[in-house]
């Protein structure tokens, strides 16, 4: 039951040593590994079904600022965790998805503040692109990026919302059957991320950025979908008491049937619109940064 799978990875992350109480859940059942940066804490998997592979990637400054609990900022590892942790039980109950699907978040308990309106950045204490650098998988075929994106004016509902895919540096429709999937997970209609072209730049560029929700995209070619934990009011990434339950149940759970979907063969794009954009506007002049 992916509630109670929540609720644990939750009970985890608020913990002393969320690093080794995670070790503890991952060993003998997955293959990871984990990665330290400059401090950071990396926790890296791969759930081995065979087949194409497909990124869950939990992005965040931190789970932790030393305020006495989980922070805003920490639903993309939670959210990540949670789907990682469900996949592994249901392998165990003789379900098991013939899809190899990677895992990459962070566990810090520090976090950078850097500025941005109305409230500031959280960024893990390496920095944005060396985080993407150990958070991106290369050999993923798709990405779905998670992040809290909660302190702006724009993403302002009640449960999580969507983005369309940024492909070789196009926007480009999310497809119809992963709004499917989020109506029947939800049960209300699409809610999505307003996204501009500034959102596609690195963050040292100096335009508005509503969160590094699709920042993965900058290192790979693979399409990235984000998904972004809201909120009706804008609510900064370090605050805790915010958690939303239902949200992240809803978010871990889509996620769940995404990856069914992508089992199947989905696609998150049509590729022929990318072709036709290219054929008629040529390349896009968004480039991505060398790893």
């Amino acid at each position: 039951m992916i509630l109670k799978t929540l609720l644990d990875v939750i009970d985890i992350l608020e913990s002393r040593d969320p690093v080794e109480r995670i070790r503890r859940r991952l060993e003998g059942r997955v293959k990871f590994d984990e990665v330290v940066v400059e401090g950071v804490p990396f926790i890296k998997a791969l759930y081995e079904g065979g087949g194409r592979r497909v990124e869950i990637l939990g992005r965040l400054g931190a789970i932790q600022t030393g305020e006495k609990g989980l922070v805003s900022d920490a639903d993309g590892a939670v959210v990540s965790l949670t789907t990682l942790l469900e996949l592994l039980n249901l392998r165990e109950k003789g379900i098991e998805l013939k899809l190899d699907v990677s895992f990459a978040t962070n566990l810090s308990t520090t976090a950078r503040l850097i500025p941005h309106s109305p409230f500031k950045f959280m960024v893990p204490p390496v920095g944005l692109d060396e985080a993407l650098k150990v958070e991106v998988d290369p050999q993923a075929t798709t990405v779905l990026s998670i992040d809290s994106t909660k302190g702006n004016r724009l993403a302002k509902y009640d449960d999580f919302a969507l983005t369309h895919v940024i492909k070789d540096g196009y926007i480009l429709k999310l497809s119809d059957e992963v709004l499917d999937i989020y109506n029947r997970v939800t049960e209300h209609e699409v809610y999505m991320v307003p996204l501009t072209s500034g959102d596609l730049t690195p963050l040292d560029v100096n335009v508005y950025h509503i969160s590094t929700l699709i920042s993965p995209w900058l290192y790979t070619s693979a399409p990235v979908v984000g998904l972004a934990t809201v909120s009706p009011r804008a609510i900064p990434g370090y605050e805790t008491g915010v958690m939303n339950l239902n949200m992240l149940e809803h978010a871990s759970r889509f996620c769940l049937e995404f990856l069914k979907y992508m089992e199947k063969g989905g696609s998150v794009y049509n590729e022929e619109e990318l072709r036709e954009l290219e054929r008629r506007f040529g390349p896009s002049n968004l480039v991505r940064r060398a790893v």
